[in-house]
């Protein structure tokens, strides 16, 4: 006789396994050699687990996490410790990924829709609170202040000259460091004005005459929240099924790029609302309203006024609208309307500078070149630190969406596929691809609507076990750098700080492509192959939905194998990082099962760029025995295991070097044991620390430990 546990039995089975991977995820893991350790979660971890595994099992069903159950193999080898490459990896807080996937086919599996009046105004508080902690942490960057400029120029002197401006330093009201003005031409009479289109500074003005910056950031947020609401509504005007476009909406409300960009002052979000209002209106104007007409138009209009790039969705945009055959009225409309946009664009240019082409502003260097694209596409798609799939893979399953559209409505799909490959293109022959100071995706942010109206194709199709996980990726990730915008709003940086502050036993830095600095990531293309092909497989595996456990299993044995075959693959090296994550916590060591009341850090040579081998004339700058560790303030103790080769040559020095504002510093070494040993600390906003060998003689080094230290001082030890 053949037992089978009732559904709902094995959907609390499931929520078992949710809330486990909570809970290992709240705990956090570090490396150590022959295993790893798995952080005991605090109390506050445990209450706010089970109140949202409770709330969502409450929403969709207790039945609805059976799903889930095929992820209990993840947790089950993280605890037996299992030495299967790539299994690091998905320890810690990448675990959460994992969770949301099970809850997302949960609430799918229940067809239970949220109240449809409810997108805007979650949207709007949970990108407000974006904005507030971007307004905290990071501040206007980038581009950004040099359009509060142009406002706070329309403001006070009613024009858009800036040389008296930043001569003044108006800007500290917003920005508090030095801030050069962004120009390549002067103007006619050698007045110095933005290379910025001046549209979005028009924009954000009656906001920032109400509250400066902060009322602008938060107007910002606002035009996010509506961007995720009218890709609801053109998912729904398409004809794709409500389930699936309220999919869509929350989809994009909660996902990077938008979510990254709540906030923030740049053109891409005006420029993604234009869109989705052109895709959304545009679709059938044989019996539209003038309004809707006017509001098209206006949308249309409006792209090459927040930068000249956007002119060519202007033009495809318009074709689409054309190709629909809209009354004579709606085209004499949006005609007129596209000619003044155009007229007023050139004149604008001419009255400032002299020239008609808006183009000119950049100076007469190239700024495009179709050699770039080998670097530029793939980075766009796959670099780790500003890739638009290592961030929202959801975004991968637009692929089969535009397959399913193209057989429905071939006009829809070729205006959707035609603005991503345009600016897929443009964007990636740019040097800029990565766009600067900002987070990631931000060139394709304006395309988002396209994508997503593919992704709502897919949706339609059904819910499925990739499509689960791919979501709960792209959540996690939104909602973590939403949290720590500080961890995204960054520039050429060689490695993701994100990924450094919320991977486990095995940094996902290793495992993912890096575009920016090319010599710092040597398997780049065979990284991002490798992760386009998972992507590939599990957007083709969307074809066939359906959320049984058994698709969990794949999904999740899919993912364990692209994230061992990526940690085969890798040259990469994290130099201890991944050892100090639980330093000083209360862990459990695996395999084993020991507790640990707190945890100290161990790795090996392999771990680092250079050895086994110290030689100090070969490192005249210092040998780094650990990079960018993130230590809590507090007094460390550190001990370099070595082999002698000079024992009558005194031991190196230790140098300390943070991140953050701190000062470097260096502290004297002892030999003990063999070891050569020295305390430390870590100050409050060092940030992350490099610890460096230099001076004394040579030696081999066998092993470096870091420990917590009890004593105020050690052995004599200098500070």
């Amino acid at each position: 006789m053949r037992l089978t546990p009732s559904p709902r039995a094995a959907g609390a089975a499931g929520w078992l396994v949710v809330a486990a991977l909570l809970l290992l995820a709240a705990g956090g893991a570090a490396s150590r050699p022959g295993g790893w350790l798995l952080g005991v979660p605090h109390v506050a971890a445990l209450v706010v687990t089970a109140v949202a595994v409770a709330l969502v099992a409450w929403r969709s069903g207790v039945a609805g996490g059976n799903w889930a159950l095929g992820l209990a193999f993840i947790p089950a080898l993280l605890l037996v410790g299992a030495p299967i490459p790539g299994l690091r990896a998905l320890s810690g807080p990448p675990l959460t990924a994992l969770a949301l996937a099970g809850m997302a086919a949960a609430l799918a599996s229940s067809r239970r829709l949220p109240p449809r009046w409810l997108l805007l105004p979650a949207a709007f508080a949970i990108h407000s609170g974006v904005a507030m902690r971007v307004q905290s942490q990071v501040g206007p960057e980038g581009d950004e202040p040099h359009y509060l400029m142009v406002a706070d120029s329309l403001l006070r002197d009613h024009d858009v000259s800036l040389e008296r401006d930043y001569a003044e330093g108006r800007y500290r009201v917003f920005h508090p460091g030095d801030l050069a003005p962004h120009y390549r031409v002067r103007g006619r009479h050698g007045e110095i004005y933005s290379l910025h289109a001046v549209g979005l500074s028009v924009l954000i003005l009656p906001a920032y005459a109400l509250g400066g910056y902060a009322a602008a950031s938060f107007f910002m947020a606002l035009l996010a929240a509506l961007l995720a609401r009218e890709v609801r509504e053109a998912a729904c005007g398409w004809g794709l099924g409500e389930a699936a476009a309220e999919a869509a909406g929350w989809t994009v409300a909660l996902s990077p790029p938008l979510i990254h960009y709540a906030g923030l002052i740049f053109t891409e979000v005006p420029a993604a609302l234009a869109v989705a209002v052109a895709l959304r209106r545009g679709r059938d104007l044989a019996a539209a309203r003038t309004a809707d007409v006017v509001l098209l138009g206006a949308a249309l209009a409006l792209l090459p006024w927040l930068n000249v790039r956007y002119a060519v969705l202007a033009v495809l945009l318009l074709l689409f609208v054309l190709t629909g055959r809209p009354n004579r009225r709606a085209v004499a409309v949006l005609l007129a309307l596209a000619a003044a946009s155009a007229a007023g664009l050139a004149v604008y240019h001419e009255a400032l500078y002299g020239f008609f082409d808006p183009r000119r502003v950049y100076g007469p260097r190239p700024e495009i070149s179709l050699a770039m694209l080998p670097e530029g596409a793939p980075g766009l798609l796959f670099d780790q630190e500003f890739g638009l799939l290592v961030y929202a893979p959801i975004f991968v399953l637009a692929l089969p969406g535009f397959a399913r559209l193209s057989r429905r409505s071939p006009r829809h799909a070729l205006v959707a596929v035609g603005l991503t490959v345009a600016t897929l293109l443009m964007a990636g022959s740019w040097p800029m691809w990565r766009g600067g100071w900002n987070p990631p995706a931000r060139f394709l942010l304006p395309v988002v609507p396209a994508l997503a109206l593919g992704v709502a194709a897919s949706f339609q199709r059904g819910f499925g076990s990739a499509s689960a996980l791919l979501l709960g990726w792209s959540v996690w990730l939104g909602l973590a750098g939403g949290f720590e915008p500080r961890l995204v709003h960054r520039d050429r940086d060689g490695t993701a700080p994100l990924f450094r502050a919320l991977s486990g036993a095995e940094e996902w830095t290793r495992l993912l492509p890096g575009y920016v600095l090319p010599d710092e990531n040597p398997d780049r293309d065979r990284l991002a192959l490798l992760w386009a092909t998972a992507l590939g497989i599990a957007a083709a595996s969307s074809l066939r939905p359906g959320t049984r456990p058994r698709g969990a299993v794949l999904a999740g044995l899919g993912l364990l194998a692209a994230a061992g075959g990526a940690s085969l693959l890798s040259t990469h090296r994290t130099a201890g990082r991944d050892a100090v994550r639980l330093l000083g916590r209360a862990a459990l060591s695996v395999p084993g099962w020991s507790l640990l009341r707190g945890a100290g850090a161990t790795w090996s040579p392999s771990d680092l760029d250079w050895g086994p081998l110290y030689e100090p004339h070969r490192n005249p700058d210092g040998a780094a025995v650990g990079e960018r560790l993130c230590l809590p303030a507090g007094r460390y103790r550190v001990h370099v295991d070595g082999e002698e080769i000079a024992p009558e040559m005194p031991p190196p020095s230790l140098d300390i070097r943070p991140e953050g504002p701190g000062p470097s510093r260096g502290v004297p070494m002892e030999i003990v044991g063999g070891a050569r040993v020295s305390a430390f600390d870590a100050r409050p906003g060092d940030g992350p620390v490099t610890l460096l060998l230099e001076g004394g003689g040579p030696f081999v080094v066998r092993g470096i430990r870091l420990e917590v230290s009890t004593f105020e001082s050690d052995s004599g030890l200098s500070r």
